[in-house]
């Protein structure tokens, strides 16, 4: 079992409500889960799905340890670069992003030295954020699985929404619970504007039902995406293939159903949580 050591936080203040973008359309959406739940799979779908619907979108790698987004163009190293010379411009980064397949998706590639990546503080990817969400009609952040990283602690606090993918296997759902409860308790960020996805990324039954999963974290799933092939394969040169399941995708942020936290009684406890 995967022990956590938990970060010395800086304290934040509980947000009361979500942003008001997030009762239409948010605008910054935040990817965020343990590792294998398919999270960066899914932030690049939907990426594809919302330029679908004709916005335009930056896709952004926020994992400075493992970025798994395509590599391409103008990205994170440029940006470091910058901040070491002083002469760090986000609204210029942002006009600077490439554009992949499809149309309207532009990506902010993550960096390749982690070490230098470093020296990009709160207030850098906070600008960078900002320009970004100027830009752009959507924000698409993926994260780090490790909660203590800067990077990983802005996109949280700076997202409309927040999609936590979990896959259907006991060893991961408990893990989604230990996240649900640092974030909650540790990071005491708004609950309220964070989501739960199951994605079932295996083509195989699904070792755990959808009622299971509520079960044991005593949340709601918002949305349910079925296992693809072309996902699995994924080449990462562009953005995988919708191939058809938009209205699955945008259900992860246009679903009504919120991850509220509700009174499942000894729900952990089925999976020796």
């Amino acid at each position: 079992m995967m022990r956590f050591k938990l970060p010395k936080f800086t304290i934040r203040q509980k947000k009361s409500k979500p942003k008001e973008s997030c009762s239409v359309t948010p605008r910054i959406i935040t990817f965020c889960s343990p590792k294998a739940t398919g999270k960066t799979t899914l932030a690049a779908v939907l990426s594809a799905a919302l330029a679908g619907e004709g916005q335009r979108v930056a896709c952004v790698d926020f994992d400075l340890y493992t970025p798994d987004l395509p590599v391409r163009g103008y990205g994170l190293d440029q940006i470091v670069e910058e901040v070491l010379r002083g002469d760090f411009n986000p609204i210029a980064t942002a006009l600077k992003l490439p554009c992949l397949k499809p149309p309207r998706v532009h990506l902010l590639s993550g960096p390749t030295d982690t070490v230098r990546a470093e020296n990009l503080g709160r207030s850098e990817l906070l600008r960078l954020i900002n320009a970004l969400t100027e830009q752009f009609d959507a924000v698409v952040l993926d994260t780090n699985q490790t909660l203590a990283l800067e990077a990983t602690l802005v996109a949280l606090d700076a997202a409309d929404l927040i999609i936590m993918p979990v896959t259907p296997k006991d060893n991961i759902v408990r893990h989604v619970g230990r996240y649900l409860s640092l974030m909650e308790q540790g990071l005491c960020l708004d609950m309220q504007k964070t989501r739960l996805v199951l994605n079932q990324r295996v083509d195989k039954k699904a070792v755990l039902s959808t009622s299971d999963v509520e079960y044991v974290l005593g949340r709601r799933i918002a949305a349910e995406i079925p296992y693809c092939q072309g996902w699995e394969n994924w080449n990462r040169e562009n953005l995988p293939p919708v191939d058809g399941r938009e209205d699955l995708l945008l259900k992860m942020i246009n679903s009504n159903v919120f991850t509220e936290k509700e009174v499942l009684a000894n729900g952990s406890s089925e999976l020796g949580g």
